[in-house]
């Protein structure tokens, strides 16, 4: 199974719409079965959600998202409209079960932490407890409570990927409570006795605090899966 995951658009004053587009045409290039989009939609003004809508009428891969923490301080219902407009599936502490290549496969969405809408008991009712699982959550810090539901992949971003990275260092900054080497890209994680992979992306927006990247370009990322 091949999967896309975009994460951290930042639609509004920093993010260049041509490289939102350009993102967007890189993953559908590679003809993944599913896109999964992992929040930070837009930020700063609501007037951006209407641009949104309009970056992502171009989606034609079955998507599911998240939102994240600007969507909320933004307009997280209006960002929620643009994307389910466009036939993109928004879970809120919700999954869903899907068949894929023959195969059942259940997607969970764990809501923005930050701004206090994450309920994972809430995200977890009725998933069956064996099979194959993709977790979608904006911030990488709630892989722990993911992981005590059983393995998975998690798929997060809101670090940037530190953004502003030393060669042979790494992240200056993680943007929340995760260790530097798993700031931004796929490893192990490990939760008591569970444990999950977590591919955590760099996204393609930046922050008004540090409107620069530097060590640590915008990526689009594509992941093939396969049975064990």
């Amino acid at each position: 199974m091949r999967i896309a995951h975009l994460t951290d658009l930042h639609v509004g004053m920093l993010t260049p719409a041509r490289k939102i587009l350009r993102a967007i045409e890189l993953a559908q290039a590679a003809k993944p079965d599913l896109l999964f989009l992992t929040g930070d939609f837009v930020c700063y003004s609501p007037k951006f959600v209407g641009r949104l809508a309009e970056l992502t009428r171009s989606i034609h891969v079955p998507t599911y998202c998240v939102l994240g923490n600007h969507d909320y301080w933004t307009d997280g219902a209006g960002v929620r409209r643009a994307l389910e407009r466009n036939g993109l599936a928004v879970l809120r502490n919700g999954h869903s079960e899907i068949q894929l290549k023959r195969s059942p496969l259940s997607i969970v969405g764990i809501d923005d932490v930050i701004t206090g809408h994450a309920d994972v008991k809430r995200a977890y009712t009725g998933v069956r407890k064996h099979g194959s699982r993709v977790v979608l959550t904006h911030a990488p810090n709630m892989a722990d409570r993911a992981a005590e539901h059983g393995q998975g992949l998690i798929l997060a971003g809101h670090t940037h990927g530190g953004q502003v990275c030393v060669p042979f260092y790494g992240a200056l900054v993680t943007n929340c409570d995760i260790p530097r080497r798993q700031v931004k890209g796929l490893s192990h994680w490990t939760a008591g006795s569970r444990s999950s992979w977590l591919n955590v992306s760099a996204g393609l927006g930046t922050s008004i605090y540090a409107p620069v990247r530097f060590a640590c370009p915008p990526e689009a990322t594509l992941l093939t899966l396969t049975a064990r």
